[in-house]
Parts: C-alpha cells; structure tokens; sequence
C-alpha cells in the first residue's frame, strides 16, 4: 500500500531511525513528551507528537530564540541598579 495518490494521508517523517526534533510555543496547558507543561513554555518535541499538538491547537512551531533570563543579585551594591535593602530597627 502507498500513498502517493492518495491527499493527506503523507507520513510526518519517512525514516524512523532518527528522530528529529523541532521548537514548539505552547499554547495552553497540556501534556508533552510525558510533562506537563505550561502556556507559554518553549520546548522541543518529537515531530509526531508536535503535528498532534498543532492539529489539536495546543501549540504552534516557534520562530523566536528562546531567551535567557537575566539574574542581578547585587542588590544593595555602589554599581546596583536596585535600592538598598531596608534593615529592621532595633528595640
């Protein structure tokens, strides 16, 4: 059995030997790749398991970097943007 005349029934990777992965942005709260994850979260899925997630609407590929949080934890230093921490008084 084929499916070269036959529209839509294509398969999503012809060779099962490597698996081949791709960035999806979620949409809503869902299960993938046996996590639960959040609306929002950029994670990288199997392409079967992200064609069912498109299809079903719960998310879509993304195009944008994934990007790094930036931590400054010098609050209260000369070079902080931060204000200083204010101090309990003493009794």
């Amino acid at each position: 059995m084929t499916t070269d005349g036959m529209v839509g029934l294509t398969p999503t990777f012809p060779n099962k030997k490597e698996k081949v992965m791709n960035k999806y942005l979620i949409l809503s709260d869902t299960v993938a790749d046996k996590k639960n994850v959040k609306a929002g979260d950029i994670v990288e899925l199997d392409i079967d398991e992200g064609k069912a997630l498109v299809n079903y609407g719960k998310a879509e590929i993304s195009t944008a970097k994934e990007t790094k949080k930036e931590s400054n934890r010098s609050v209260g230093l000369e070079t902080s943007e931060a204000p200083r921490p204010k101090k309990r008084t003493k009794k």
